[in-house]
């Protein structure tokens, strides 16, 4: 019988320049997996980024007999509303970048997470803007989603933490165009940082507004990794702003660079989380390779991965987090997202 691995993420919406060069990166590792004799293919649906339509992605691949694992989704949000039903169904969800913590936290045994979560990514982001502007007025701006808003949370009580001072916290919402009000209060309040809890889309968005408005805090958002699009969403007003990336450097060794190399030949560039949606993969099919044969066993043999990735060794956590799961930083310089070799965290 052959197998579907499902894949649930934006494809069709703005958030499909993200989407859909990861479901490419998902097809790539399965034909791979095939020429290695698993008879396994990819189903591919759209949750269009949002809540209610990832519950009807998740129930058409449930539905589904030949579909044994899903990759997905991109974003929290969907990965929180779609997650009760892979759970009910028993099929193993692996998230390659849904980095809400509330994810391995509400008991589902299906969900397994690649990407740090909020609180590891937060600790980075706070450490190194306590570290670059000690004592300085910090702003943190979310989009109001199960992605945004958490991260901004975690990122207020690290910088306490630190002994940093308070955070001002704003909201926007997805889809928003005028950032007048957002950018007239960084103003007044005389920002020497703004952390943002977006996507690359609305992030992309605000760093343009607050550039046009002849404002130049310290921007960290997390939406770091090689060949991101925050990078021309936001044009040169993205110049020197730092990004957090809950996922492995995909330039840091010869297997990841060879990867990278790859992609970029068959799909034009690196796809965000190339490394995380790759090795998800690899865990299904190590999974398979292992002789689990229905959704039961595939997620009990995922529960226990003990192996090695692309992007390091994978193991997860009862609640299905994966152990060390690496942050980097990134920052954009000269037009280009490079990684920031400075330490942010112990």
């Amino acid at each position: 019988m052959r197998f579907l691995i499902g894949f649930a993420a934006p494809l069709t919406t703005p958030q499909s320049i993200v989407g859909l060069p990861m479901l490419r990166t998902v097809e790539m590792a399965v034909a791979e997996a095939r020429e290695r004799g698993i008879d396994v293919e990819v189903k591919a649906v759209d949750d269009f980024e949002i809540e209610a339509s990832a519950v009807q992605a998740a129930k058409e691949l449930v539905a589904d007999s030949r579909v044994i694992a899903v990759v997905g989704h991109k974003n929290s949000g969907p990965s929180k509303a779609a997650a009760p039903i892979y759970a009910e169904a028993g099929i193993a969800q692996v998230t390659q970048c849904s980095t809400d913590n509330a994810l391995s936290r509400s008991g589902w045994r299906t969900f397994f997470r690649m990407c740090a979560d909020n609180e590891r990514q937060a600790e980075v982001g706070a450490r190194f803007a306590h570290g670059r502007r000690p004592g300085g007025r910090v702003f943190a701006v979310h989009d109001g989603t199960d992605y945004g808003r958490p991260l901004i949370e975690a990122f207020a009580l690290s910088l306490k933490d630190l002994g940093g001072g308070p955070v001002r916290v704003l909201a926007m919402h997805v889809g928003q165009v005028d950032f007048a009000g957002i950018v007239e209060e960084i103003r007044a309040g005389g920002a020497d940082v703004v952390d943002l809890g977006a996507t690359e889309i609305e992030s992309g968005k605000l760093m343009r507004a607050l550039s046009a408005a002849g404002l130049h805090p310290l921007v960290i958002s997390s939406e770091g990794g090689p060949d991101n699009p925050i990078v021309r969403l936001a044009g040169p007003a993205g110049e020197g702003s730092v990004h957090l990336y809950a996922g492995s450097d995909p330039t840091a060794t010869p297997a990841t660079r060879e990867l990278v190399r790859r992609c970029r030949d068959a799909i034009g560039e690196t796809p965000s989380y190339v490394v995380e949606c790759y090795d998800a993969v690899s865990v299904i099919v190590a999974a398979l390779e292992s002789g689990a044969s229905n959704r039961a066993e595939v997620r009990d043999a995922i529960a226990a991965t003990d192996l090695e990735g692309y992007g390091g060794h994978i193991r997860f956590s009862a609640g299905g987090d994966r152990i060390d799961a690496p942050v980097s930083l990134w920052t954009i310089h000269g037009g280009q997202m490079v990684p920031l070799t400075e330490p942010a965290i112990d």
